[in-house]
């Protein structure tokens, strides 16, 4: 009888323990699946977008979003707020749900211009100043308004001055893809990259154009005498001016 119960007291301390264990088991994977559905916040691409799109682009053409997604389904580097690619360039082409991890972007001066030249265009760099640059303004994904002025004119007469090319996306500045953070705090512009220790170079301006569009830049740029006007960055177009000679300036 006593090694019966000896038994008995073994096997109701087992089948207790195993309740002990099962019930541990059982609230620690409900933890786990509670964690795993536990929204966290991500970007997530609401359209395809290719490489060489600046993050900002992304943001300001609404190409990415943040939004909620299960924590077991969120990706590696996933990431959370812009900040976090601040400055970068799309180094893949992504596709509309995709998940923005960080291995998806590069900084332009680290995956090269080539990464930041949209699709269809080339890069052509001009050279630059001050004054003909917005007052050496311009940085990295501006948009700017290309003007030219040719004497004589296009009617083979007096000087003349039109838009020659209504906006073209600004690649590099002085050769600067992106700024430093000295830059940054300084005036970020022409002035600042040319004063940090640049003074030996000449000063230039490089944009992503079409084929047809480099032809017509270059032309403007050796014949006659090139300005840039920067845009706002909700521009959606540029403004339709008529060109202006010495007989129409005061109309």
């Amino acid at each position: 009888m006593r090694h019966r119960g000896l038994i008995l007291a073994a096997a109701v301390v087992l089948g207790i323990s195993a309740a002990l264990l099962a019930a541990q088991y059982l609230r620690s994977a409900s933890s786990r699946l509670a964690r795993e559905a536990e929204p966290v916040e991500v970007l997530v691409a609401v359209k395809a977008a290719a490489r060489g799109a600046s993050a900002e682009e992304l943001v300001r053409s609404k190409a990415i979003e943040t939004r909620a997604v299960p924590r077991q389904y969120v990706a590696e580097n996933a990431v959370s707020s812009l900040a976090a690619i601040e400055g970068q360039v799309l180094a893949v082409d992504v596709s509309a749900g995709e998940q923005i991890t960080r291995a998806k972007f590069a900084y332009p001066s680290q995956a090269g211009i080539a990464y930041s030249i949209p699709e269809g265009l080339v890069a052509v760099s001009i050279p630059a100043d001050d004054v003909k640059c917005v007052s050496g303004s311009l940085k990295p994904g501006d948009t700017v308004m290309v003007l030219a002025t040719f004497d004589p004119g296009p009617d083979g007469k007096q000087p003349e001055t039109r838009i020659l090319l209504p906006k073209a996306k600004v690649l590099a500045v002085n050769g600067q893809l992106v700024q430093t953070q000295e830059e940054k705090q300084a005036s970020r512009g022409l002035a600042s990259t040319a004063s940090n220790g640049r003074s030996g170079t000449v000063p230039t301006v490089t944009l992503a154009l079409s084929p047809a569009d480099v032809v017509k830049l270059v032309f403007a740029e050796e014949q006659g005498s090139v300005w840039l006007s920067l845009l706002p960055p909700t521009a959606t177009q540029a403004p339709a001016v008529s060109g202006r000679t010495l007989k129409s300036i005061f109309e």
